[in-house]
């Protein structure tokens, strides 16, 4: 058999791409409507920026304003309820800009997510990457994956992209979105990790902005966030998470990718000798600078329908709808220089079923940072918190065509409010 040749072929009703929290929400969500579902990462992990970048909060699970109320249910609210079984505390708590997040422990979450996607039924393959698609006319029939033991083809009815960098959208030929001369793709951030600090030891926002003025004085090119970001005590640790380092990358490219990570890895550690000149914080060292950057941009397919900032400042309600999208604007077009555009309305807007499913492809649904958006509402609907409803409807709506052939909305609807879904 030649090198190039598939070792073997599966067949299977749902197959998602991505197990970051879209498609772990699509796996979960398929394979408890009783659809045979394979769910492919490529780490060897779940989680996707809350474990692999980082990231350790949680955003969009909460409509902003004075009281914490719920925009996301389902798969999502049920990975909260399990991380308070294993003991984390997943209550909302605000963030400096105000906005509601949770907290998370990234080693509980890698547990909790593989629970909840065995339970559901589905399979999964890690340490797998996708390599090739199949595509005959508008659908794609088969896709290939690699692993160190060789290629396997899969076949499947429907198909999720949930890779966050759209890269099965991308093999499969679907049209990518263009926003137009002078769009700037959304910085990628490195959120480091930093042990051994006293309980009773932190920094104010005075003392962080100064912190950050003599870091970057130090700092040839590249600056990290001048008020110096999230700062923020891991709950139960003598840990801090600091979120300050923002840099440009396509976020697709091994050239792009290579030099941003060592940029950053030598910013974060100008960061920690920064901090250790601080009363207290002598002891400070570095825990973790995460398994690879986090990255917010990089291709978008485009959906049926777009999602736009007219949307979002609305706070646009949609009879048909299938998620809610809570988080504001969050644009980050120069690193370090973050901007947020509140929602309006009630504090969410509606995700349709429409900006779920890839334009000119019938059998591929989006989850998670590759639903149809324009560069604003993108801002938005790319969180983690959004990406667990937006996985969810996707996937159902993967398992209700695999198994009918379309999907109506009323029946989406239906399905994803027996799961416990917000819509």
């Amino acid at each position: 058999m030649g090198a190039n040749m598939p070792s073997s072929r599966e067949r299977y009703d749902v197959a998602v791409i991505g197990g970051g929290a879209a498609g772990v929400a699509a796996a979960s969500g398929a394979g408890r409507a009783g659809a045979r579902v394979l769910l492919v990462e490529r780490y060897g992990f779940l989680g996707g920026a809350a474990t692999n970048a980082n990231v350790l909060a949680y955003c969009g699970f909460f409509i902003q304003g004075e009281a914490a109320r719920p925009a996301v249910g389902g798969v999502g609210a049920q990975v909260l309820e399990r991380l308070r079984e294993l003991g984390v505390d997943a209550s909302p708590v605000r963030a400096p800009s105000g906005n509601w997040i949770v907290m998370l422990q990234p080693e509980a979450v890698k547990t909790v997510l593989d629970r909840l996607v065995l339970e559901a039924g589905a399979e999964l393959r890690l340490h797998a990457l996708l390599t090739g698609v199949e595509r005959q006319g508008d659908r794609i029939e088969a896709i290939r994956i690699a692993d160190h033991s060789g290629t396997t083809e899969i076949e499947a009815r429907t198909f999720v992209d949930a890779s966050g960098e759209a890269d099965l959208s991308h093999l499969a030929g679907a049209t990518l979105m263009s926003d137009g001369p002078g769009h700037k793709l959304q910085a990628a951030s490195f959120p480091i990790r930093i042990g051994g600090v006293a309980p009773d030891i932190g920094l104010d926002r005075d003392e962080l902005a100064e912190l950050a003025q003599e870091i970057n004085f130090g700092l040839d090119a590249e600056r990290i966030r001048e008020d110096g970001g999230i700062f923020l005590r891991m709950p139960g640790t003598h840990e801090f998470w600091w979120m300050t380092i923002d840099l440009e990358t396509d976020g697709v490219s091994s050239a792009s990718l290579s030099e941003a990570e060592t940029r950053a890895r030598a910013i974060a550690w100008a960061c920690l000798d920064g901090l250790r000149r601080r009363p207290g914080f002598e002891a400070a060292h570095m825990v973790s600078t995460g398994p690879q950057l986090g990255i917010r941009e990089s291709r978008r397919p485009r959906a049926r329908l777009m999602l736009s900032r007219q949307d979002a400042q609305a706070g646009r309600r949609l009879a048909g709808s299938v998620a809610r999208a809570a988080w504001p604007m969050e644009i980050h077009e120069r690193p370090g220089r973050p901007t947020f555009i509140p929602i309006g309305g009630e504090g969410f807007f509606d995700v349709p079923q429409e900006a779920l499913s890839a334009d000119g492809l019938d059998n591929l649904w989006l989850g998670g940072r590759v639903i149809g958006s324009d560069a604003a509402a993108y801002g938005s609907v790319r969180v983690m918190g959004t990406a667990f409803a937006t996985g969810h409807a996707a996937g159902l709506a993967a398992a209700i065509q695999a198994e009918d052939g379309a999907v109506e909305t009323a029946r989406l609807r239906r399905a994803l409010l027996a799961q416990q879904a917000i819509v």
